[in-house]
């Protein structure tokens, strides 16, 4: 068994399930009004004339698709049946078509209908009475949604040819192992597969190897298959709770592998840990058997353990490797037991860490200390950088008026939000080459405390979050490794025009609340290929910057900004006439605009640009 990089137990006190639709959209009145080539029973918008929206219309009949349309919406009406002609003119044509809530059966899917569609990319079929699929000819097909439905089989060959198939959602069905047989042999581009909810007895055999993402939970799964996930090298989520899982069901080593990162096994007959990989984030295990977690200690070290553990703390015997010394009223910290790797010291009243305070536990993996009266002196001298084992140390809601130092070399995520801390000493973070997070927010770092020097040895930074602090420019130093950078809430006026170049990987960019005006951000600024998530909201920009053909949301809102001009903010040059969707189309799929002076509808020039968008707010 390897180590965790998180506690074992992950309790779910409140587990929230939302369903996520791809077709969000803004009402059809922001759009503008509808054209002259619509069925009289829908809307098609004059700025967005190929889609027509037949949707919370009560409709009880399937409308004739004039031609030009690719992207349809009837979701929530009464239909019931499909009829021969209606997609006629639309054949070769038709992208998007959404049938969610509604009622039809497969009797009543008439010949000369789906079957003809072979340009359909996404087929949202949920909540309808189908006990079988209608899978469109297409060779285009990216997404498949029939949840909610009476599906009972799935036949094997009718995703044979969908080669650009990435997301297959099939939950809350009637499918069970047989029926679904090499039903998923075809798509070797599948992503993610969702077949919770049904009947199946076994993980769903013949996946393609290039899955990421499979979700069965609350089905009959007694059993694991020898080698299942080493033919899945990609898998990175895995979700089986609510099954029949025994331990006698898992071979040994089966979740054994580097590429797993969230493994759910919860609500099932476990009585013992399965064995892991190291690489694994999250494992969740609740409400299994388990009585007694040796977690490879021999029997003589957990009597130890037991035994040393302090009165003022509880050392839970099903979990011996932990100790909870939190919300108790602790001045300072009782002799932890040697055996520990996870110990919760927050929400105490702790005011220094002498350096003799953790001498015996050192095998520390995982320490607890936020929300504390901790100060900078009061952190004896040594006490951190000699934990040799430590890989989270949180410190967040102290009053540390510096980072402290030395820090120990096996750390990965430093959280020391909402303190004090106004300087980072030079050669803090030297040697310091497994950090992947530092988080620093709501402190009194200036622009001065931010620089190359106090950065230094920051290699394999990913995230770091400097919001709510006293910045007034972008921070120099950061490594090229850096891929989250969070800024809200300080005073920066101006980015460089090269500030980026330095940062080759960055993908979700935060500066919310900041004093950005247009003036201050070249046109062309956040035009980097990494990009994917640019956060701007609540500054005084008067012109939308030139979006990057990758980005996926963008957040505007609250500025001052007056209109949108689709030519002068699009990455990349537009035919009017053509409206295809394909690998050079931007990627943009959230827009925030609401809290400018912009007034709908949106421009036609930046619906034809960003084809992806799902979801405009103004």
């Amino acid at each position: 068994m390897f180590p965790l990089h998180v506690t074992l137990f992950v309790l779910l006190a409140n587990l929230a399930l939302c369903q996520y639709y791809d077709y969000d959209y803004q009402p059809v009145s922001m759009l503008g009004p509808s054209g002259p080539n619509c069925n009289k029973e829908c809307d098609c918008p004059i700025n967005f004339p190929s889609a027509m929206y037949c949707d919370n219309r009560k409709l009880k009949f399937f409308p004739i698709v004039p031609s030009g349309i690719k992207y349809l919406y009837l979701q929530n009406n009464l239909i019931e049946e499909i009829k021969a002609g209606v997609f006629d003119n639309v054949t070769d044509t038709l992208r998007w078509l959404v049938l969610d809530h509604n009622q039809i059966t497969n009797a009543k899917i008439e010949k000369g209908t789906i079957d003809k569609l072979t340009a359909l990319e996404k087929l949202f079929f949920s909540f309808n009475n189908i006990t079988e699929p209608s899978i469109p000819p297409s060779k285009f097909l990216e997404e498949l949604k029939m949840m909610n439905n009476k599906l009972s089989k799935f036949p094997s060959g009718l995703l044979t040819d969908k080669v650009n198939l990435t997301s297959i959602s099939l939950q809350h069905n009637e499918l069970t192992s047989e029926a679904i047989t090499d039903a998923f042999k075809g798509p070797k581009k599948l992503l993610s597969l969702d077949v919770s909810h049904n009947k199946l007895r076994k993980l769903p055999a013949g996946v393609p190897s290039s899955l990421e993402i499979l979700y069965a939970d609350y089905n009959d799964i007694d059993k694991i298959g020898a080698g299942y996930l080493k033919k899945l090298p990609s898998l990175r989520y895995l979700r089986v709770s609510h099954n029949n899982l025994e331990d006698s069901g898992i071979p040994a080593g089966a979740f054994n592998v580097t590429s797993l990162l969230e493994l759910d096994l919860s609500f099932n007959r476990l009585q013992s840990i399965p064995e892991v990989n190291e690489q694994l984030e999250q494992l969740y295990l609740q409400a299994n058997e388990i009585n007694t977690i040796s977690q490879d200690m021999p029997y003589e070290d957990l009597l130890a353990q037991i035994q040393a553990c302090p009165k003022e703390c509880n050392c839970p015997q099903n979990f011996p490797r932990a100790v909870y010394c939190d919300s108790k009223g602790l001045k300072s910290i009782p002799n932890i037991p040697p055996y520990t790797w996870y110990l919760y010291l927050q929400n105490n009243l702790i005011e220094t860490v002498p350096s003799d305070a953790l001498q015996n536990a050192t095998q520390l993996r995982w320490v607890n200390l936020n929300r504390n009266k901790i100060t900078s002196d009061g952190v004896g001298e040594g006490v951190l950088g000699g934990m040799k084992h430590l890989a989270h140390l949180y410190m967040d809601d102290n009053l540390l008026s510096t980072v402290p130092s030395p820090l120990p070399v096996s750390l990965e995520h430093l959280r020391l939000s909402r303190n004090r801390i106004s300087k980072i000493p030079a050669g803090t973070f030297l040697g310091l080459d497994k950090l992947n997070l530092l988080d620093l927010q709501g402190n009194k770092l200036m622009d001065d405390a931010v620089t190359e020097v106090s950065l230094k040895g920051l290699t394999n930074l990913v995230q770091i979050n400097l919001a709510k602090n006293q910045l007034s420019s972008m921070p120099l130093g950061l490594p090229p490794s850096t891929t989250q950078l969070f800024l809200d809430g300080n005073n920066i006026e101006k980015i460089p025009a090269d500030y980026f170049k330095g940062l080759p990987k960055v993908a979700f960019l935060r500066l919310n609340y900041n004093k950005l005006g247009s003036g201050g951000v070249p046109k062309d600024i956040f035009n980097i290929s990494s990009i994917l998530d640019l956060q701007l909201s609540h500054n005084q920009l008067t012109e939308v910057p030139v979006i990057p053909s990758g980005l996926e949301h963008l957040y505007l809102d609250h500025n001052k900004i007056a209109s949108v001009n689709g030519s002068s903010v699009c990455p990349i040059s537009v035919d009017p006439l053509d409206d295809s969707v394909n690998e050079s189309v931007p990627r943009l799929r959230y827009l925030r605009l609401d809290g400018n002076d912009i007034s709908p509808p949106i421009p036609r020039d930046v619906v034809m640009c960003f084809r992806l968008l799902r979801s405009i707010v103004i």
